[in-house]
C-alpha cells in the first residue's frame, strides 16, 4: 500500500489539483482496478498537438522555402513539447477526475513525492503497459482501501 500520510502545507495545496488520489467506500479492488482502469483509457485518449510541421513542411517545400519549412517543423515540435505535454497532461487530469467523479469515488489531495510512487504522467508519449498496470493497480489499491482522513476536494 503507497503511503498517504503527509503534513499538508498552503505550497502543497496549491497542487492538488496535480497530485491527488480516489477513495470509494464498500469498493472491492477489483472494482476500484476496473473503474481506474476503463477511466485511465477514457483519459489516456488526450490529443492535443501543437504543430502541424508535415503540412507546414510540405506546403513550404512546395514554394521553394525549404528551409524555413525545416526550421517550422523544428519549432513546431519544440512548441508541441513545451505547450501540447502540459496541455495533454491537465487534459489527461480532467478526463480522469470527471469520470472517477461520475462513479463516486472521491478526491483527496496528496504531496508531490507521495503521488510519484504510485502514479505517472504522460505528455510526451504512452508509458509502457507493465508501468502502467502496476501503477493502475496501486491506484485500485489505494481507491478501495481505507477511507482517508483529510479534507475531501470535489471534483
Amino acid at each position: 500500500m503507497p503511503k498517504l500520510e503527509f503534513v499538508s502545507t498552503p505550497e502543497t495545496e496549491k497542487d492538488f489539483d496535480k497530485y491527488f488520489y480516489f477513495h470509494r467506500a464498500n469498493t472491492t479492488f477489483t472494482e476500484a482496478y476496473i473503474d481506474i482502469h476503463e477511466c485511465d483509457a477514457l483519459a489516456s485518449g488526450s490529443s492535443i498537438y501543437y504543430d502541424s510541421s508535415t503540412a507546414t513542411a510540405a506546403a513550404l517545400a512546395n514554394s521553394s522555402v525549404l528551409a524555413a519549412g525545416v526550421g517550422g517543423a523544428i519549432a513546431g515540435a519544440m512548441m508541441d513539447a513545451i505547450f501540447g505535454s502540459s496541455a495533454r497532461r491537465e487534459q489527461r487530469r480532467i478526463n480522469l477526475r470527471n469520470c472517477m467523479h461520475f462513479k463516486d469515488y472521491k478526491r483527496y489531495g496528496l504531496s508531490r513525492d507521495l503521488w510519484a510512487e504510485f502514479n505517472f504522467e504522460e505528455g510526451m508519449g504512452r508509458k509502457k503497459e507493465d508501468r502502467r498496470n502496476e501503477a493502475l493497480a496501486l491506484q485500485a489499491l489505494v481507491a478501495s482501501g481505507t477511507a482517508p482522513t483529510t479534507k475531501e476536494l470535489g471534483l
